[in-house]
C-alpha cells in the first residue's frame, strides 16, 4: 500500500489527496515521520524519495511503501495521530530541557 505525505497533510482538501479527518491531519508530514510510525506499527515500510504525487507532479515529497492489514483510511488515520504523538513527545522533551 502507498502512502503519501499529503494523505496525511492539514491544510488539504479530500480532492487534494487527504484521507484522513481534518483534525487528525498533520501539518508538513515528512515520509521520515510516516516510517518511524509505520515501524512502531509494524508495518515494514519503506521510503521511495523523489517520487511526486500524481496531483503534484512537480513536487517530489517521495512516498512510503507498507503492508496492507487493513482499510487504508484507517491504517492512514493511526499513521497520523502516531506522528502528532511523536512531535508532543519532542515538544514536552525539549520544555524539560
Amino acid at each position: 500500500m502507498v502512502i503519501w505525505p499529503v494523505n496525511l497533510t492539514a491544510g488539504r482538501t479530500g480532492g487534494e489527496g487527504r484521507i484522513v479527518p481534518r483534525r487528525t491531519a498533520v501539518k508538513s508530514p515528512r515520509v521520515e515521520e510516516i516510517e518511524k510510525v509505520a515501524k512502531k506499527l509494524n508495518l515494514e515500510p519503506e521510503i521511495e524519495k523523489g517520487k511526486a504525487y500524481p496531483k503534484t507532479h512537480w513536487d517530489k515529497s517521495g512516498r512510503v511503501l507498507v503492508n496492507k492489514v487493513g482499510r487504508k483510511g484507517a491504517i492512514v488515520t493511526e499513521i497520523a495521530e502516531g506522528i502528532k504523538e511523536m512531535r508532543e513527545n519532542i515538544k514536552s522533551a525539549r520544555k524539560k530541557e
